[in-house]
């Protein structure tokens, strides 16, 4: 089942950084295969609180294979020029999780 990588950018502060970590990416996932189902496309927010500046959404083939290159050591040199501007990151399993385990420790 594949995974996602998702990115919101919440504030933009080191150009440079960015346009780093844009020009090192490719070289982090050069072994795996994956697909950018979108990067800074328009958006709107419809929920939350934290301002967005852009997201990004990455697919991998499972969550193994997409939390394996985040802990990679070649993609641990790249993030930080990301993570110096302000990000959110999460790594999403695909499919749908019955309702009633969602929340295993409340009583739904």
């Amino acid at each position: 089942m594949p995974a996602y990588v998702i990115y919101f950018c919440h504030e933009f502060r080191d150009k440079q950084g960015h346009l780093d970590y844009a020009a090192a990416f490719p070289e982090t996932v050069k072994d795996i295969e994956y697909k950018v189902l979108a990067a800074y496309t328009d958006y709107e927010v419809l929920e939350g609180h934290e301002p967005v500046k852009g997201a990004v959404l990455i697919e991998f083939q499972s969550y193994e294979i997409a939390k394996k290159w985040y802990d990679s050591a070649e993609y641990a040199r790249v993030r930080g020029h990301r993570i110096r501007n302000s990000y959110t990151g999460i790594l999403i399993d695909g499919g749908s999780r019955p309702l009633a385990e969602r929340f295993p420790e409340v009583a739904l």
